[in-house]
């Protein structure tokens, strides 16, 4: 991969990073305020929360792309963020091809259920509060997701880009 490459592969990750983080506190700072068949947020709650997975598997993409290209460091960086919102991607690509697992016919259908736990069956389109935060498809938290997301934006703003990429 070419250095412009490089460099815009890092603007494409800092952006979908930032897009994640805004969208997760954006929905984080609505979803306790009073239930309301009214509010806008109640409206496009699934939507919004599709948004953020998009956002976050986007970020997974392009640190996918840069990992091989990166100094042991940032390397370091990206493996880990991939590995730790690994979930995200299941809970999405569920999500995206929901029509097909509802009728038995998704891809994984035998994953579609496997965040159910304590009795409690969940599929990977339903959201629950719990100790652990907001959980899309009871497998990943929300506020998990944001922390993530902000480690690895600040990791790549402290370097500078230009200073890691090159091997």
């Amino acid at each position: 991969m070419d250095d412009d490459s490089k460099e815009t592969m890092v603007f494409f990750l800092q952006s979908w990073l930032n897009e994640a983080i805004g969208r997760c506190d954006d929905f984080l700072d609505n979803i306790n305020k009073p239930f309301s068949l009214d509010s806008k947020f109640t409206r496009r709650r699934m939507f919004e929360e599709h948004y953020v997975l998009t956002a976050t598997v986007m970020s997974i993409r392009f640190a996918r792309q840069l990992v091989n290209h990166a100094d042991k460091g940032l390397k370091g960086h990206l493996e880990s963020f991939i590995a730790a919102t690994k979930d995200a991607v299941d809970v999405r690509d569920m999500r995206e091809h929901s029509e097909k697992y509802f009728i038995g016919k998704g891809n994984k259908q035998d994953q579609f259920l496997k965040g159910s736990s304590r009795g409690i069956q969940c599929d990977m389109s339903s959201s629950i509060q719990n100790e652990n935060g907001y959980m899309l498809g009871n497998l990943i938290a929300m506020e998990f997701i944001r922390d993530e997301c902000k480690k690895l934006l600040a990791h790549l703003q402290l370097r500078g880009h230009h200073t890691y990429l090159l091997k």
